[in-house]
């Protein structure tokens, strides 16, 4: 094997400089700055010197950590060869956040690796109290003294401010490599990837393929925090919202367990990274995976059910809620069915159907109709019809008409029988205050959402949002007819509306469910690249879509046909056996 991961590489050699390469390097071209202007540069000068160039004062708490360049999220180590537009980015903003992120996540794992002597390793599984929690592979549980220590360490490499090293490499050197360290979950991801030549970044002993660019060095890695959180650490960073302070952290229990549980899952499975799911695929095995994940869903809908109907003569009032593109719809369906074969009969009841006419919904800061908010339904209606309903009247649900802004009478009308209950299904379910007139005993909180059981590797995560910004993506193009580019400009307000009112009660549940399948993001990456790659690099929603393009790359595609028609994820492709 070369030196390549031992020794340093000059900038030169990077994958994107060799391919915009120019004879004539110290000619001048043209930058616009987004902020600042036009400026003559020498060819081939670098983001990181542009920065000296532009005249700004840069937080050192919140630095410059990359650029977006014609649209590209690129590092700061990346050279201009031609005319161009480029914007720099903070973590104060969604892609500097991802840049800032990532770059702590080699960090941690190389102050581990220093410090474990190769006794074990660390993955990141998923968020959990405003951090990301990684688990420890070794059977010896972490300790608070070595989770203290390689904090420590971490603070040293970042006074130290050494480069996060990047190289351009043959993919069958990486994988002589990888192979040679064990790391599987990244050599299985490059085995079967289609491409002669792969990014890989280096800080002392971690060696990480590249999922986008990093900060140039550890010096910018100045806000974080390690705690011990059995069995592994949770590791703490700033937030958009303040990106100078490191965020107040709730514990969120409930959530972690229902974690724990699906990593149990992926045991079963023995699927926990992308590369070992795209294994599976080229061995054609897929069928088996897809049949257990399913069978793994339908016994946790069943548990539910039995939970419920032993509570039936106390608990009536079925709140269900859940983020955007969650599966909220299917699961209610599967649900319902679980719950008669226990003898139990359930009426369904959406609350889109409860909004108030539309002079009536609040303002949003813009002046724009709030139909994220709470106070755009008829919370006084929703708690009479509820109480009528446990007292054993009849009620009319009333249809809200979208287009007119305006309720109607439905013709639907609704009384629960003894062995009744009623499944309320909204984004607003689980907030006490849309049920406040209903006792807390006569309630029963169900939490959904697609909480991301597999990670691209040991160091790169799926985002929970990532997965569901995808599955909506193909959701409304099959049944909405929006674009990609539709509901990308769309995202920032749903998850803003998700930020104020669902995450904050999500721990006030009574049970969670995880409507995440192991396979889902080989289904949905036959649909939804065709949508991003219609997204023109002139389009300002270009950036997202090449992001998600570099995502769904990671994995090799399985074909619809495999999908069971009960499946939650034919709420988002299409051919489900309900009807919605």
């Amino acid at each position: 094997m070369r030196e390549l991961f031992e020794t340093n590489t000059a900038d030169d050699d990077t994958f994107e400089n060799k391919l915009s390469a120019e004879p004539d390097r110290g000619s001048p071209i043209l930058v616009d700055v987004k902020g600042f202007g036009q400026f003559k540069v020498k060819r081939g000068t670098t983001l990181f010197e542009m920065k000296k160039i532009v005249p700004v004062a840069e937080d050192s708490l919140v630095p410059f950590v990359g650029a977006l360049y014609n649209n590209h999220i690129i590092g700061l180590e990346y050279r201009l060869q031609r005319d161009c537009r480029i914007a720099f980015i903070t973590s104060a903003s969604e892609e500097g956040t991802e840049i800032y992120r990532r770059s702590l996540s080699v960090l941690l794992h190389a102050a581990f690796l220093e410090l474990s002597e190769g006794k074990g390793s660390l993955k990141i599984e998923h968020s959990l109290n405003k951090g990301f929690f990684f688990s420890h592979t070794n059977k010896t549980p972490l300790s608070e003294e070595m989770v203290e220590k390689i904090e420590e360490r971490m603070r040293e490499l970042v006074n130290q401010d050494l480069p996060f090293e990047k190289f351009e490499c043959e993919i069958e050197e990486a994988l002589e490599y990888f192979r040679k360290i064990k790391a599987w979950d990244r050599y299985y991801l490059l085995k079967y990837a289609d491409k002669s030549k792969v990014i890989i970044y280096r800080l002392s002993r971690c060696v990480n393929l590249a999922q986008g660019p990093l900060v140039p060095s550890t010096g910018y890695l100045r806000l974080f925090k390690l705690t011990l959180y059995p069995p592994g650490l949770i590791l703490s960073f700033p937030h958009i919202a303040k990106p100078a302070e490191l965020p107040y952290a709730p514990e969120q229990k409930k959530l972690f367990q229902i974690y724990s549980e699906h990593r149990e899952w992926s045991k079963i499975l023995d699927v926990n990274s992308a590369g070992k799911l795209n294994r599976l695929i080229i061995k054609g095995k897929i069928d088996d995976l897809i049949w257990v994940s399913e069978g793994l869903h339908e016994k946790k809908i069943a548990e539910i059910a039995d939970i419920l109907t032993k509570n039936v003569k106390t608990k009536r009032i079925i709140l269900l809620a859940g983020p955007s593109s969650s599966g909220k719809t299917t699961f209610a369906k599967r649900l319902t069915i679980q719950l008669l074969a226990n003898g139990i009969s359930p009426e369904v009841v959406s609350l889109d159907n409860y909004y108030l006419s539309r002079d009536r919904m609040p303002k949003d800061e813009n002046g724009n109709t709030d139909l994220e908010s709470l106070f755009a339904l008829d919370v006084e209606l929703i708690n009479r019809h509820l109480q009528l309903l446990l007292e054993g009247e009849s009620i009319e649900i009333p249809a809200y008409d979208f287009k007119t802004g305006k309720c109607r009478p439905s013709g639907r009308h609704l009384r629960l029988g003894k062995k009744q209950i009623a499944i309320v299904e909204g984004i607003h379910g689980i907030n006490e205050a849309l049920t406040c007139e209903i006792s807390p005993e006569e309630k029963f909180k169900i939490y959904i959402s697609a909480l991301t059981q597999l990670n691209i590797d040991y160091i790169n995560r799926i985002p929970t949002t990532t997965v569901r910004l995808l599955r909506r993506i193909v959701r409304d193009k099959q049944f909405r007819a929006y674009s990609a580019r539709q509901t990308l400009a769309h995202w920032p307000q749903v998850r803003e509306g998700e930020e104020k009112h669902i995450f904050p009660y999500q721990e006030d549940v009574d049970i969670m469910f995880n409507s995440s399948l192991v396979y889902e993001m080989s289904v949905l990456k036959g649909f939804v690249e065709p949508l991003l790659k219609a997204i023109e690099e002139n389009d300002e929603m270009y950036t997202q879509a090449k992001r998600l393009l570099h995502f769904t790359s990671n994995f090799l595609q399985i074909l619809p046909d495999h999908v069971p028609l009960t499946s939650i994820l034919r709420e988002f492709i299409g051919g489900s056996g309900f009807e919605y």
